[in-house]
């Protein structure tokens, strides 16, 4: 299985468009205007760390916003309910990379939510141990001369 940042944002864009049909989600800012409520996924800083082998630790931290219409009655009350909602549905992340295996359910870490502007951000954050490519290298014979000594 391919882990990669693009199959991140879908895996979490196609649970989001399951948990709120008829709610779009983009994972970028689009130059026209998509209508109100939708979603977008950004990347957050995300490191990768060296593990032992040919194995690194990859850290992807992203930020789910959910925009709606400004200044209407209760939309405070929405955005509480929509992070609950969040809350529940991205504890785990059922990651695919678009090929015929099942989804493998990553696990989140650090998700906080805040409301900036009348917009709800919830950041979440995936660490997953993957395998970098290593090179092979065959094993070759070595030619010795071997004597026994004699007294």
């Amino acid at each position: 299985m391919i882990y990669s940042i693009p199959y991140l944002i879908g895996s979490v864009a196609a649970q989001l468009a399951t948990a709120f049909p008829g709610t779009p989600v983009h994972d970028s800012p689009t130059q026209q205007k998509s209508g109100y409520p939708c979603f977008y996924i950004f990347l957050r800083p995300s490191d990768i760390r060296d593990q032992l082998s040919a194995r690194d630790m990859r850290n992807i931290s992203l930020d789910v916003v959910y925009v709606q219409e400004r200044n209407t009655p209760g939309a405070n009350a929405e955005l509480y309910e929509i992070a609950d909602t969040l809350d529940e549905l991205l504890d785990t992340v059922p990651y695919s990379d678009g090929s015929d295996e099942d989804p493998v359910p990553l696990h989140t870490h650090e998700r906080d939510y805040s409301i900036e502007d009348q917009e709800l951000h919830y950041r979440l954050r995936i660490s997953q141990r993957v395998s970098r490519p290593v090179e092979h290298i065959p094993m070759q014979t070595e030619e010795t001369d071997v004597q026994v000594k004699s007294n």
